[in-house]
């Protein structure tokens, strides 16, 4: 049996949202979650070297929704008001960071 890149792609968003899930309600801390993201996208990768490019930035973005996601509620919850692009921004920077260097921002 053939996988597409396009169910694979499936198949790992429907992993990376487990994953999330796991990790919110476990609370994982973001360098644990990161690098688990980071797992999953580079074995999916893997199975498609010509597509691997366009697969993880797919996937990237998928993950970092959710990461985002779970960062302003954290946000919301800890602070009476709070700046939501500020917020968003440092999500990113500790996301993107932490997934290209390996190594824990905090």
């Amino acid at each position: 049996m053939s996988l597409s890149a396009n169910n694979a792609l499936e198949l790992s968003k429907s992993i990376i949202a487990e994953f999330h899930r796991h990790f919110t309600q476990e609370g994982v801390d973001n360098h644990d979650h990161v690098m688990a993201i980071k797992r999953i996208i580079t074995a999916t990768c893997s199975h498609f070297p010509n597509e691997s490019r366009t697969i993880e930035k797919k996937l990237l973005e998928y993950a970092f929704e959710l990461f985002a996601e779970e960062w302003l509620r954290l946000a919301k919850e800890d602070e009476d008001e709070y700046d939501r692009q500020e917020e968003l921004e440092e999500a990113r920077r500790v996301f993107f960071r932490t997934y290209k260097a390996e190594e824990d921002v905090w």
